[in-house]
C-alpha cells in the first residue's frame, strides 16, 4: 500500500467558530495506480489533497491517519514534512500561471527542489532540469531554462508544473484540476504524459477533477465525495457502469454520450449545502429523488456492494433487509 488515508477529518476556524469541512474521509492507493477523486465544487476535494500535503492553516484542526508507506504524515513536524513535500509526494495545482512565480525563471524554479532534496552539483542540476523539460515533452529545453512563465503558453505552462513535480522522482503525485484552463488537443497531451511518466516510475496519482471524462480515460479506481464525505467508491469499470449512489448515478447522467441523442441532459436540482448548515442526516437529501424520511435525520453507513466496491446510502439498508440488489 503506498497511500492509506483513515477517517480523515479537518475542521477550518471562521468567524470565531470551527467548520467541518471533511468527515471521515478514507480511501488507498497502491504503486503504479491512478485513483480519481470526483464531486461538485465544495465537496471537498482539494481540501483532502491540501490535508495529506499538510498544507493547512495554522489553526486547522486534522484528524485521522495519512500513512504514506511506514510513516504517518499526520504525526510529522515541519522539518519532517519539508523532506516529503516535493521529494516522496508532490503536486501541481490547478492554474499554473499562479502556482508559478513570474519573478524566476523556468530552470529556476525547476530546480529549487533539487537543491533541497539531492546532492547534485549546481552543474548536474542544470542538465537534470534540461532532461526533465525533454521528459516532458518541452522543446527547446535548453533555451526554456533562461525563460519566465508568461512567456511561455498554457500548455507549457502545465508542463512545467509537471516537471517541477517529478524532479525528484516522487512515490505519490496528488494532481488538483491539471488540466482545466487547457483546450482539448493539450489535455490529452497532457494525461497522456502523466500516464507515461506514471508507468515509467511505478508511482501513484491522485486526479483531483470534476470531468468523469478525465476519469474513464486515465483513472483505475473512483472516490466520489460529496459535502466533505465519501459517498461511493470503487473500479472505474464498476462505477461507471453500475452507479450505486443517487449523487452518483447524478454526476453520470449529466455526461453527453457519443451516439445517444437526447432533448437536455439530466441534472442534479439544488446546490451542495454550506459547512455552516450541514444536514444532520445524509448530505445528499435534500437533492435526492429517492430520498426517504430516515435519511434526513441519520447519516448512512457505508456498505459492500461489490469486491471493490462501496456506498454509503440507506437505500442500501432497505435493500439488504429485503435481499434484493446485494450480491
Amino acid at each position: 500500500m503506498l497511500l492509506q488515508v483513515e477517517q480523515l477529518s479537518l475542521s477550518l476556524k471562521k468567524d470565531g467558530s470551527y467548520l467541518k469541512i471533511l468527515d471521515d474521509v478514507s480511501f488507498s492507493i497502491d504503486k503504479g495506480e491512478t485513483l480519481g477523486i470526483v464531486g461538485e465544487s465544495g465537496c471537498g476535494k482539494s481540501m483532502t489533497a491540501l490535508s495529506i500535503m499538510r498544507l493547512l492553516p495554522d489553526k486547522a484542526r486534522l484528524s485521522g491517519k495519512v500513512s504514506l508507506g511506514e510513516s504517518e504524515i499526520t504525526t510529522l513536524s515541519k522539518k519532517q514534512l519539508e523532506k516529503i513535500r516535493g521529494n516522496k509526494i508532490s503536486m501541481i495545482f490547478q492554474d499554473p500561471l499562479t502556482s508559478l512565480n513570474p519573478l524566476h525563471t523556468v530552470g529556476k524554479q525547476i530546480s529549487e527542489s533539487l537543491m533541497l532534496h539531492t546532492d547534485l552539483s549546481k552543474t548536474e542540476r542544470k542538465q537534470r532540469v534540461v532532461d526533465l523539460l525533454k521528459e516532458v515533452g518541452l522543446p527547446r529545453a535548453e533555451e526554456l531554462v533562461n525563460e519566465y512563465p508568461h512567456q511561455l503558453s498554457g500548455g507549457m505552462r502545465q508542463r512545467v508544473m509537471i516537471a517541477i513535480a517529478m524532479a525528484c522522482n516522487p512515490q505519490l503525485l496528488i494532481c488538483d484540476e491539471p488540466t482545466t484552463a487547457l483546450d482539448v488537443t493539450v489535455q490529452a497531451q497532457i494525461l497522456e504524459l502523466m500516464n507515461n511518466l506514471k508507468r515509467t516510475n511505478d508511482m501513484g496519482i491522485i486526479m483531483i477533477t470534476h470531468d468523469l471524462g478525465v476519469v474513464a480515460e486515465v483513472c483505475d479506481r473512483v472516490v466520489v465525495m460529496y459535502a466533505g464525505k465519501v459517498v461511493e467508491q470503487g473500479t472505474v469499470e464498476e462505477l461507471f457502469a453500475e452507479p450505486k449512489h443517487p449523487y452518483t448515478k447524478g454526476l453520470l447522467q449529466s455526461v453527453p454520450k457519443i451516439g445517444q441523442r437526447k432533448q437536455s441532459l439530466g441534472s442534479i436540482p439544488g446546490t451542495v449545502p454550506s459547512p455552516k448548515n450541514m444536514p444532520s442526516g445524509c448530505r445528499f437529501a435534500d437533492r435526492c429523488k429517492e430520498a426517504m424520511d430516515h435519511c434526513k435525520s441519520s447519516q448512512p453507513n457505508t456498505y459492500t456492494v461489490g469486491s471493490n466496491h462501496t456506498v454509503a446510502c440507506w437505500l442500501f439498508e432497505a435493500k439488504e433487509m429485503n435481499k434484493v440488489g446485494i450480491t
